[in-house]
């Protein structure tokens, strides 16, 4: 290679620096038919009471960051999901009068400084033909950034409009005395 051609594609590298440092995008998801037709409410703590409580408590928690690996501050949050008998809070749902009282099905809360989240919820169960998953919603104000839902570990269903994303929204799960811990971490073009 003569030194010319070597000057040349080095300034290519240069001008282009590799993308091989930037983090993947949270794959989006559909919706959903539930979601909540009321305001989601502020609230991090979706067990209402833990006496009569069905289904085994979990706690949410992670980071929304940028691609480039820096946290994303502010971000609003907001988490649905069904009870530990497959019935979500919403009157589109069949049987939603039996949905658990002390389960209150859907909340929101804002990122910190440091880009963390967190939220006291349950372990998500099947229903119907569904794998065990949380809705989620990401906001910056009034924009909405993405719409997904998290899976557990090695239960993503097999529908055959999942598609291979979900194999990137699965959360990572650790079993500790007291309760399971849930990680996942949202990454953002924003």
């Amino acid at each position: 290679m003569k030194r010319r051609q070597f000057l040349a594609i080095s300034a290519v590298w240069l001008a282009f620096p590799s993308r091989g440092n930037e983090k993947q995008l949270t794959p989006s998801q559909a919706e959903g038919p539930f979601y909540p037709v009321v305001a989601i409410p502020d609230r991090s703590d979706l067990v209402l009471s833990d006496a009569g409580l069905k289904g085994k408590e979990m706690m949410l928690k992670g980071q929304v960051l940028n691609k480039a690996g820096q946290p994303l501050n502010g971000i609003r949050i907001e988490i649905w999901q069904c009870d530990a008998n497959g019935i979500y809070d919403h009157p589109q749902q069949p049987n939603n009068q039996n949905f658990d009282s002390h389960f209150a099905g859907f909340g929101s809360v804002q990122t910190d400084e440091r880009g963390r989240y967190a939220f006291r919820t349950i372990y998500p169960v099947p229903y119907g033909p569904r794998p065990p998953h949380i809705h989620v919603k990401l906001w910056r104000g009034k924009q909405e950034l993405l719409t997904t839902q998290l899976y557990l570990p090695e239960q993503t269903g097999n529908e055959w409009w999942g598609g291979s994303e979900r194999q990137h929204l699965q959360m990572h799960i650790a079993d500790s005395q007291d309760d399971q811990q849930a990680y996942f971490e949202f990454v953002l073009s924003a």
